[in-house]
């Protein structure tokens, strides 16, 4: 059983950087408080997972937030579509509980890639969030999703107070965009005051919906 602050002389190193890192604390963030490696807390972070889940082989949720990324793309390929709806069903209970940055951001990739409607509300959720990486990842699943529903939400991102944020959206509306969108990417590409790869971009997704 995980311990306590109060009872840190008793524990192991993993075990306070899990309690860190249960606290919200980013791995960055955990590895220069604990003045180690990036890669050893991530390693303690694993083995924590691994170790106090409650159901160790059937939370699969634990399981993909603890993979590397390579390793998680190939796993998803190995489920059924029954194993999809469980993983969905999973996110859908579970989203909100987990605080940590790191894994929300994987649960955020994980919703574009089951693109199951059912977890939208969370996206339009993340959408609001102050946190860049919350609303790139969060517009870049709705991309993956396609559905023209999206593609309004997504124009409106063209405008965020983020460069990366914006690019995303641009490039996430490559299968579902249209005249208005096209019109919207001229003026970007035409914004001398814009970031280049976000001028780039929507060049590039201009080109494609004029072609398709």
């Amino acid at each position: 059983m995980l311990g306590k602050w109060n009872e840190i002389d008793k524990m192991e190193s993993f075990q306070i950087s899990y309690l860190l890192y249960l606290e919200g604390k980013s791995i960055d963030i955990i590895s220069k408080i604990r003045n180690l490696p990036y890669k050893e807390i991530e390693k303690h972070i694993i083995e924590a997972k691994i170790k106090y889940q409650k159901k160790k082989k059937q939370d699969k949720l634990i399981k993909i937030i603890s993979m590397s990324k390579s390793k998680r793309v190939e796993y998803l390929k190995t489920l059924t579509n029954e194993d999809k709806k469980d993983l969905v069903e999973q996110i859908y209970k579970r989203y909100i509980k987990f605080k940590n940055i790191e894994d929300r951001m994987i649960l955020i990739w994980l919703i574009g890639e089951l693109k199951d409607e059912k977890l939208v509300p969370f996206l339009l959720m993340e959408l609001k969030s102050k946190n860049v990486n919350y609303r790139r990842l969060s517009v870049s699943a709705l991309g993956k999703m396609a559905k023209s529903e999206h593609k309004d939400i997504l124009e409106e991102f063209f405008f965020d107070d983020n460069p990366q944020v914006r690019q995303y959206a641009i490039k996430s509306t490559r299968n579902i965009g249209d005249m208005n969108t096209i019109k919207l990417l001229e003026k970007i590409s035409n914004d001398k005051r814009e970031k280049e790869y976000v001028r780039r971009a929507s060049k590039d997704v201009i080109n494609y919906l004029v072609e398709k």
